[in-house]
């Protein structure tokens, strides 16, 4: 009966150890390989080189160099092709006992393709000094069996067959839900070719000038300047004669004869008046009045036609 207390223990502090070993030789690094390049010292380490699609890869660089000197280290990308970066971080710098500095860089690698496939040589950058690493074979293990030449699943029972009942509303289902969706599009329909702008239809000279003549200002100096303004307007788009950027001698020449027949004069010495006013300041008594009572007149002789 004293042994079974010691066995006990004995089995105890077996099974523990024989557990600690396990965990220590999980966490060593499957591959591990130095490179010396003077005082630089690089250690590419590897969790895993033989690992099925569902795994990873935990890749380490650890670089040794003297205080001061920079490390960069590569960007993956391409060299690590089919894996890509699932995490990846950098950890503190930290002095070693031999006064030099450990700069660590750690990734986490995913698999893409299962087969053989081979990490490129990376380039680590130590101030003036440049480590090339090895290629590096890995090999992806596919969890699929052998010889699956398409992705079925399989095993699952064949739709059982509808009752009449159920059929007949399976069908009343299917013919409400494609009368529901025609009536939708057909409002949509609706919608977007009411809510489309119409195109406007232009107004004619005439049409524009009556319009202006209705919102004309009560300041007597502003009213003639509108009046000045709705006759040029006019006048150019009825009897199309260019205005905009032209002097009023320059429009006053350009007035055809034959249109303006026994109105020619009329019209040059109400837009001289006009003009006149505009830039003097100097409004005559009745002034305004009478030029709009003038152009209502000259709209309403002139028919509204389209003139050559």
């Amino acid at each position: 009966m004293k042994f079974v207390p010691i066995l006990l223990l004995t089995g105890i502090l077996a099974g523990c150890s024989k557990k600690n070993d396990q965990q220590q030789s999980f966490s060593e690094p499957v591959y591990s390989k130095q490179y010396r390049h003077h005082s630089t010292t690089v250690i590419i380490t590897l969790s895993e080189t033989n690992l099925p699609t569902s795994g990873s890869i935990q890749l380490m660089i650890d670089v040794h160099v003297p205080a001061g000197i920079g490390v960069i280290f590569p960007e993956l990308g391409n060299f690590i092709h089919p894996f890509s970066e699932a995490d990846g971080y950098a950890e503190p710098i930290q002095p070693l006992p031999n006064g030099k500095r450990l700069h660590r860089r750690v990734w986490k690698l995913t698999p893409g393709l299962s087969g053989d496939h081979t990490f490129q040589s990376m380039e680590i950058l130590a101030g003036p000094n440049t480590i090339k690493t090895d290629p590096i074979n890995i090999h992806i293990e596919s969890l699929l069996p052998i010889g699956i030449d398409s992705f079925e699943i399989k095993d699952i029972a064949a739709p059982s067959a509808l009752l009449p009942e159920e059929q007949h509303r399976h069908q009343l289902i299917q013919i409400l839900s494609v009368s529901a969706g025609a009536l939708i599009f057909l409002a949509l329909g609706i919608l977007l070719i009411r809510r489309r702008p119409q195109p406007e239809i232009p107004l004619s000279p005439h049409e524009t000038a009556w319009r202006a003549l209705e919102n004309l200002p009560e300041d007597e100096l502003e009213k003639i300047r509108a009046l000045h303004t709705i006759l040029l307007q006019f006048i150019g788009a009825y009897l199309n004669v260019p205005t905009a950027g032209k002097t009023l001698n320059e429009i006053i020449s350009k007035l055809p004869r034959p249109v303006l027949l026994g109105q020619r004069h009329p019209l040059e010495d109400h837009l001289n008046a006009s003009e006149q006013t505009r830039f003097s300041h100097k409004i005559s008594a009745g002034f305004s009045a009478e030029l709009e009572q003038y152009i209502r007149n000259f709209i309403q002789k002139n028919p509204e036609v389209p003139c050559d």
